[in-house]
């Protein structure tokens, strides 16, 4: 399978949970009970079979399924994500009000991503460096985490309140607000409207930081995550240890 292939939601999703549990099992005796589990974006489908609140078959089958709707706004309403290093919040918010474009991701202090059509993203990447971004566009298959995605949301809701969620699992630490997740009914609140609103990746370190967590183990393809959790530790007084599980020994 070629990367353009696997950048659709359908296959992408499903290959991503395969991945994380995959990796995660592998090293899980050395590693022992997680506190709290939580995923940046489709990352959430990995979380839910980590943390315990859905079988791994329930859970491919529902980010396939999902990705199906995804696929198709994906070709109903093209657009992309452009990353913005170097530009906070505010400066993403002007970017994007400038532009037209969307605000996708709050990543790190210093690292947004913006989502939307071609032409709003070929704007933004023009007037980023007037506050202080660069612009970076992303291989994706959409604009994720913006209007576009508005028919997929609607058509995968139904899915979404059909989940077989256990009534225990290990907490989650959610997308949406940094909420802490440890309910059926919460974990579905997250997931209705997951891609058509920012990720709130900020609020969700800062949440397990505030709870006390100090070591940080990622996982999947690429040190994306990694990278981003090392640059909210800079902010930190208190230091953190980021892992890569599959560097465990």
């Amino acid at each position: 399978m070629d990367e353009l292939a696997l950048r659709q939601p359908s296959l992408l999703q499903p290959y991503l949970i395969a991945w994380a549990v995959a990796e995660y099992s592998k090293a899980s005796e050395r590693i022992g009970p997680l506190t709290f589990v939580t995923g940046h974006s489709s990352g959430m489908n990995s979380a839910m079979a980590l943390s315990g609140a859905l079988d791994l078959e329930s859970t491919l089958q529902f980010a396939w399924k999902c990705g199906l709707s995804m696929d198709r706004d994906c070709s109903e309403q093209p657009g992309g994500l452009l990353a913005l290093v170097g530009a906070g919040r505010d400066a993403a918010e002007a970017i994007a009000a400038a532009s037209g474009a969307s605000l996708a991701n709050h990543n790190a202090p210093d690292q947004t991503v913006l989502g939307g059509p071609a032409d709003a993203l070929e704007r933004a990447a023009k007037v980023a460096p007037e506050y202080g971004g660069q612009a970076v566009q992303l291989r994706v298959a959409g604009a994720f985490h913006t209007s576009a995605f508005e028919g997929s949301d609607r058509a995968n809701r139904a899915l979404i309140d059909a989940l077989p969620i256990t009534n225990q699992f290990t907490p989650i630490v959610g997308n949406h607000s940094g909420q802490v997740i440890s309910t059926a009914e919460q974990l579905r609140d997250e997931l209705r409207a997951q891609y058509v609103r920012p990720v709130e990746w900020q609020a969700a370190l800062k949440a397990l930081y505030a709870t006390g967590v100090r070591r940080y183990l990622t996982l999947g393809p690429g040190n994306v995550m990694a990278g981003l959790v090392r640059r909210y530790g800079k902010t930190l007084p208190e230091r953190i240890q980021i892992q890569r599980i599959s560097q465990i020994k």
